[in-house]
């Protein structure tokens, strides 16, 4: 466990089904929230776990040639460009949540990481699925998806978590052949 993890208030597994993606509380098991994938319609589907209203928390929709959008409960659709501005030559995504500006960036091999844009200070991390070495069985196994929160973290954690997932699942931060070289794949 890490110096980060130990620091943790939260810490968020990230199962994908054939459908959906269930993001669960890691220390209760506890489902948090339930993304509906819709592939063939570029869409994603935010709900909190266990809330009755009709109304999503967020929608985002990836448009093969306008710019994506995105909808939060309540409010209207806009460009995903208008809440969250992605820096591809910096490997960066900024969004803006209740008056802070917070910034995702993604280091060599490491984990996303997110920066709290008043201190620089790391208040959460995400990292995606992985194959983790068993020393003892000589093989590797996939390690679930997951995010990591500082107490810091904790007000903006709606914002956390959709911004990971879309950054994770339809804006998939790739590999070319140099292994120090990152690229974005969706604009």
């Amino acid at each position: 466990m890490s110096t980060f993890e130990e620091q943790a208030s939260a810490v968020f597994d990230v199962l994908e089904t054939k459908a959906d993606v269930l993001v669960s509380d890691r220390a209760t098991g506890n489902e948090l929230y339930k993304v509906e994938r819709i592939p063939h319609h570029g869409k994603m589907i935010f709900h909190r776990a266990g809330d009755q209203s009709s109304e999503p928390l967020a929608v985002f929709q990836h448009h093969p040639i306008v710019p994506d959008t995105i909808t939060f409960a309540g409010g209207k659709s806009m460009h995903l460009s208008h809440w969250m501005i992605v820096q591809v030559t910096a490997l960066a995504a900024t969004f803006e949540e209740k008056g802070q500006k917070y910034t995702w960036m993604k280091y060599d091999n490491g984990p996303f990481t997110l920066l709290a844009e008043s201190n620089q200070k790391r208040i959460a991390s995400f990292e995606g699925k992985r194959h983790v070495q068993t020393p003892s069985e000589g093989s590797s196994k996939a390690a679930l998806p997951h995010i990591i929160m500082l107490p810091e973290a904790e007000e903006i954690k709606d914002a956390v978590v959709i911004s990971a997932l879309i950054l994770e699942h339809d804006k998939h931060w790739t590999r070319n052949n140099d292994e120090s070289i990152f690229i974005y794949n969706i604009l």
